[in-house]
């Protein structure tokens, strides 16, 4: 969104992909780039370790989405 004020021209930034992934999955899971993939690491217990691995940030929070499916 772009706001002007006479001659000033402001843009509002918007969160990036990543910052949005991070707002709704950041406190359960440790996501980060690991050359040419994103992993995501979930630790539910001290003897569990549950990752996932995307290509891409939107893949990788829709496995992040299924994998928190009940059943």
């Amino acid at each position: 969104m772009v706001h002007t004020r006479g001659r000033q021209t402001m843009i509002e930034r918007e969160p990036s992909r990543l910052e949005q992934i991070l707002a709704k999955y950041g406190l359960r899971w440790q996501i980060e780039r690991d050359g040419l993939v994103w992993t995501a690491t979930e630790h539910p217990s001290p003897t569990a370790l549950h990752v996932i691995i995307a290509h891409d940030l939107d893949a990788l929070e829709q496995k992040i989405i299924e994998s928190e499916l009940p059943g």
